[in-house]
């Protein structure tokens, strides 16, 4: 019910609106569309005040012109009931309109920061989709049918004042039942809340099974994983369906009851009116507007209900969404001047997914202009994490890491990724065309940050992946499928390659960069090295072929996440054991080369 209490908050003039204070992001967001909301609420309340017409034409019908026998008493108030309702109507699609309008804006306003907040937080890819998700569920829920049941619901109190002035006893009755009808709502929502959060977290395994296999479809179908990845998700509806099915039964008892206690409650204002009628304390007219008031009064406690099984689910991905944005620093940034290329990583430890364990513990170690420091070491000691780190992929959990004497934490990611070329492991690269993969997607700016074309020429002749490129068939405009669907591995590398080095950027990260390289894709590689190296730029990447040293500068060794070593790479070399300049096959081994 937070969601909708934000929304109502935000329709109600409270003498402070010009200097809002939202508790959350989400509810900044809701803020945005106070003015719809208003709208909303003031047509909601003309369209209420309006359905007191079909009360007021039947008591005068029975009242008025029963009993002068008057056709032309009759057809006026005809008339102004066809009015009054075509009013209603009216109204009514206007509040749709306005609603429909305040969703429009949301999606606009808020939809791109939910997005960025998904991209920036590290954890499973389905992550994105799932914030897009709970986006989508609170912006339907807060602008559809719930929110006209919120903007109908302080009308509740109205009609039984109403039911009051037509007698006490109509009113009582009105009174009684409306309280009880909201005993069974409440009851409804606290035997519905846990049910509806397991529902919410259940769908989201699903959502995260169908995200993993989709699109790997073919590789699943290829190593005869389908019947283990069915199966997976098997258990995963399974482990939807037991809280929806528990919700259901538990919301359809109560709205069973509701129905009845609803039918109930009319036919009672009838036969409660009719003998106020023939007591002569209430006129014939008044019998059958009691009931109609009577059912009036209590349709907002059924909109609700109706309504309970989306605001539930969208209450929790209110609450994710709010605890997400929020835990995010409201911060702006200072322009800081281009870095020089200086990298100072000062004891840095990467903390592991699991609990009190450590990834990485106290890392040091620095680079200059024009270094190249190869990082070795076994499987599993920790290279890949400390190169995802240096470029700002995975943050630290202790320590710092500096560029040009500039903390990360002083950069905007965006703006820091532009002076730091990364080139992962799994090079994933992105449906498009080579041009916009290498140039990571400028051209789909209003505004490119450079001269892309050239740019992007630029960098991949510096990867030598130029020619390589001109080979296919549409050239830089070749479109690819996703994780680069159509090219070989080298090809795909040597593009992952170009995209690292685009922008001329000062650090260069490159994760196993040779790892399904030919002999003259790997020639490519090392010239590539060489020629960031004459640059003055700085390169650190891992290797498990020794041949790759040869360019280094610099060796840093890891195992299990500690920091061995880390010099020249002949005093790594000496201090290894190992001759120099060609490092010996044991002392490959060793360091996991």
């Amino acid at each position: 019910m937070k969601l909708l209490g934000e929304i109502f908050r935000f329709a109600v003039p409270s003498g402070h609106d010009s200097d809002p204070t939202p508790r959350n992001p989400m509810a900044e967001a809701v803020a945005a569309c106070r003015t719809h909301f208003r709208y909303a609420l003031i047509f909601s309340a003309l369209i209420n005040i309006g359905y007191l017409a079909p009360t007021l034409y039947m008591l005068q019908v029975y009242d008025r012109v029963v009993a002068s026998g008057s056709v032309t008493t009759l057809l006026f108030l005809t008339v102004i009931l066809a009015v009054t309702l075509a009013t209603i109507s009216m109204l009514d699609g206007t509040r749709q309109r306005l609603l429909l309008t305040a969703s429009i804006q949301l999606d606009k306003l808020f939809s791109s920061r939910v997005f960025q907040s998904a991209l920036r937080r590290s954890g499973p890819r389905a992550q994105v989709a799932q914030f897009t998700r709970d986006f989508d569920t609170v912006r339907a829920t807060a602008t559809g049918p719930a929110a006209v049941a919120l903007f109908d619901a302080p009308w509740l109190p109205i009609y039984v004042i109403v039911c009051f002035v037509v007698h006490p006893a109509i009113g009582a009755l009105a009174l009684a039942g409306s309280l009880l009808m909201l005993g069974l709502a409440v009851l409804n929502e606290r035997a519905t809340t846990a049910s509806y959060a397991g529902l919410s977290e259940a769908s989201a395994g699903v959502n995260g099974v169908l995200d993993v296999t989709g699109g790997s479809a073919d590789l699943v179908r290829a190593l005869g994983m389908s019947e283990a990845f069915t199966a997976q998700f098997e258990r995963a509806r399974d482990r939807v369906n037991e809280p929806m099915l528990q919700a259901a039964y538990t919301t359809g008892r109560i709205q069973g009851l509701l129905r009845f206690f609803r039918l109930l409650l009319q036919s009672l204002a009838l036969g409660l009116g009719a003998w106020l009628a023939v007591t002569h304390q209430i006129s014939a007219g008044a019998i059958f507007a009691s009931s109609m008031l009577v059912s009036r009064a209590l349709s907002p406690v059924d909109q609700v209900v109706a309504q309970w099984r989306p605001i539930s689910l969208a209450a929790a991905a209110y609450q994710r969404l709010s605890r997400a944005l929020g835990n995010e620093p409201d911060r702006t940034y200072t322009q800081l001047p281009a870095p020089a290329a200086r990298l100072a990583v000062s004891h840095v430890s990467v903390a592991s997914p699991e609990p009190g364990r450590l990834l990485l513990r106290d890392i040091s170690l620095a680079a200059e202009p024009g270094s190249v420091v190869g990082v070795i070491g076994p499987s599993g000691a920790g290279k890949t994490t400390l190169l995802q780190t240096i470029a700002n992929v995975r943050p630290a959990e202790y320590g710092s890491l500096l560029i040009d004497g500039m903390r990360y934490t002083d950069w905007p990611a965006d703006r820091l990724a532009r002076h730091i070329g990364y080139m992962p492991q799994d090079y994933v690269l992105f449906p498009g065309t080579i041009k916009d993969n290498i140039c990571r997607f400028d051209s789909w700016l209003e505004h490119g940050r450079l001269d892309t074309d050239m740019a992007t020429v630029v960098a991949a002749q510096l990867a030598g992946a130029h020619e390589m490129i001109l080979g296919l068939p549409k050239g830089y405009d070749t479109v690819i499928g996703a994780g680069g669907q159509g090219l070989s591995a080298g090809h795909r590398q040597r593009i992952a390659l170009a995209r690292a080095v685009y922008g001329d950027p000062v650090i260069c990260v490159l994760d196993e960069p040779n790892s399904v390289l030919d002999a003259d894709g790997e020639a490519a590689l090392m010239n590539t090295i060489r020629a960031l190296k004459a640059r003055g730029r700085i390169v650190i990447f891992s290797a498990h072929r020794e041949n790759m040293l040869a360019v280094t500068d610099h060796l840093a060794v890891l195992n299990g996440g500690l920091l061995q070593a880390f010099g020249t790479t002949e005093q790594v070399v000496r201090q290894l054991n190992a001759p120099r300049p060609a490092p010996s096959r044991d002392m490959i081994a060793a360091s996991g080369v």
